[in-house]
């Protein structure tokens, strides 16, 4: 058994080391790697020109030197992880009518952006809807996650993303490429032609774009009062599996955002790859209904048939039900995520948010509690009845055995301030542990299946010789225990170790000078934490 057991572990590793010298050297540490059964215990991690070059046992006197070396022994050395559903142009709980410093807030925010992403260990992060100059001030800065794209997102001319312009010219400078379903009865808007809004049209603009996957909407908005719900369109599925099929040709995988019944339906119908929200949303649901109806539930086996990939992004809702959180924003965490300026401004100007939300949903709520549908009939009862309907819906899937990707909708935009780059990504792990998802199963989700829906598999994902050294090193094992994410002592860039500590909002350090020094190229574009606020009782 021990033969066999040592025989195991020399072919798990990589013992051929064409260079005499590596620039980083991890010694006598333990690899989990998500491909792996299990843990691989003792050996040593060479990283060389920013890639492994070699995992080999610790004893292997063929190792090669080191230019500098990490002492791995009680610790675990993981891949980086990737947040595959973030906004980057997006500061969380940032409205310009609620300060006139908006500027000078969104800047200090943006500048710390990325380096919240990596104190929680996210190198990696996807962005479904590109803007050209957030993504070029993230990428600019001396430190940040590698950053993948879906271009702007395909989007109808009269969709409900068109309601967030006030005219046509201002949505078609922000969409130029949008989509024509000439399979519904809406006619192209005037001076448009057809066949520049085909959908291969649409997906050959987002590969011009720079990006490597689609994203498509299906919102019906339900939580909108139905008495003032305005007129939008919805995708036809004979337009969508056309977009699905240009998409999948040059091999980008496809992503819908949908949180209704009627949109998982669509999902597996139209062939897309990736549900980018949960199931939260059916009538009844805004105004505070407890019940999760069945078709909801049956919604769930639609996916897994399809072996659809789901994005539960129960930070969401979360975003929204901080503001009923008196403490929220007193926990230590933020101060490592956000700028102490940016906390200020949550605490003090952001605040009319909750007002204007409570104005919103406030008086639909108490008429379905006049009319006995709902016992709570508040806005705080509305959001924590939305909590318990995505804890619900989650373990179902859960049960179900629905494949999941990670992704956070970092930042999302509307009401709130629950989405901190990084922090919110914790979180988010946080929910799918209590609805009962194994760590193992959040560790891949975060890691290898993100990498392979995406195509990077071939860089990133795993600990694995030839693989980009987008690692971390961690005092506890991610399997055991879901702390181990905050318990991160180096973020590895590149092959470049970086103190996690000097990445922290408030750390004191000077931007870039912690900066690791580079060799043949440009990087490419407090620990306690506080208890789930807002969650379900465990």
């Amino acid at each position: 058994m021990l033969i066999g057991i040592i025989a195991t572990t020399l072919l798990a590793c990589d013992d051929s080391h064409p260079h005499e010298t590596a620039d980083l050297v991890i010694r006598n540490v333990t690899v989990v790697s998500p491909e792996r059964v299990r843990p691989l215990a003792g050996v040593d991690v060479a990283v060389d020109k920013g890639r492994i070059l070699s995992i080999s046992p610790t004893l292997d006197r063929r190792v090669p030197a080191a230019r500098q070396t990490i002492a791995g022994q009680g610790r675990y050395l993981v891949p980086g992880l990737i947040d595959s559903h973030v906004h980057l142009y997006h500061a969380t709980g940032l409205q310009r009518r609620f300060t006139k410093d908006y500027d000078r807030l969104d800047a200090a925010y943006q500048v710390q952006q990325p380096r919240s992403f990596l104190y929680y260990g996210y190198t990696s992060v996807i962005e479904l809807n590109a803007r050209a100059r957030a993504n070029q001030r993230f990428e600019s800065a001396p430190l940040h996650p590698d950053l993948f794209h879906c271009g702007r997102g395909v989007v109808l001319p009269n969709d409900f993303m068109r309601l967030e312009y006030d005219t046509d010219d201002a949505f078609f400078a922000e969409y130029p490429d949008f989509l024509h379903d000439r399979f519904s009865a809406t006619a192209l808007p005037a001076g448009h032609s057809a066949i520049d809004h085909t959908p291969a049209a649409v997906v050959a603009a987002v590969v011009r774009q720079g990006g490597r996957c689609i994203k498509l909407y299906y919102e019906e908005a339900l939580w909108w009062p139905t008495s003032t719900r305005p007129a939008f369109a919805l995708p036809s599925e004979a337009i969508v599996r056309e977009v699905v099929a240009e998409a999948h040709a040059r091999r980008m995988p496809v992503l819908l955002h949908g949180t209704t019944p009627a949109a998982y339906r669509f999902a597996a119908a139209t062939g897309v790859d990736v549900v980018a929200h949960g199931l939260w949303e059916w009538d009844g649901a805004s105004v505070g209904r407890a019940d999760v109806p069945a078709e909801a539930l049956a919604a769930a086996s639609t996916v897994v048939h399809r072996r659809l990939f789901v994005q539960p992004t129960v930070r969401t809702t979360m975003n929204t039900a901080v503001m009923f959180e008196p403490t929220w924003l007193d926990q230590d965490a933020l101060h490592k995520v956000l700028p102490r300026s940016f906390i200020a401004y949550l605490r003090h100007e952001a605040q009319p948010a909750r007002q204007e939300f409570e104005r919103r949903i406030g008086p639909p709520a108490a008429a379905a509690r006049a009319r006995g549908e709902v016992s709570g009939g508040t806005p705080e009862a509305v959001v924590q009845t939305y909590l318990a309907h995505q804890r619900t819906v989650l373990q179902e899937m859960q049960a179900r055995g629905v494949p999941f990707l990670f992704g956070t909708d970092t930042a999302v935009g509307g009401a709130g301030w629950g989405n901190p780059p990084g922090l919110n990504g914790y979180l988010e792990m946080q929910h799918w542990a209590h609805a009962g998802i194994p760590l193992a199963t959040i560790f891949r989700a975060a890691t290898l299946d993100n990498a392979r829906t995406f195509h990077l598999d071939a860089d990133l994902g795993t600990v694995e010789a030839g693989k980009r050294a987008n690692l971390l090193l961690l005092t506890r094992s991610p399997l055991e225990q879901l702390d181990a994410w905050d318990a991160i002592e180096q973020v590895i860039v590149d092959g470049h170790p970086i103190a996690r500590e000097t990445l922290a909002a408030d750390s004191g350090v000077r931007m870039g000078t912690e900066t690791p020094g580079r060799q043949e190229r440009q990087r490419r574009p407090g620990r306690a934490i506080t208890r789930l606020h807002g969650a379900p009782p465990g």
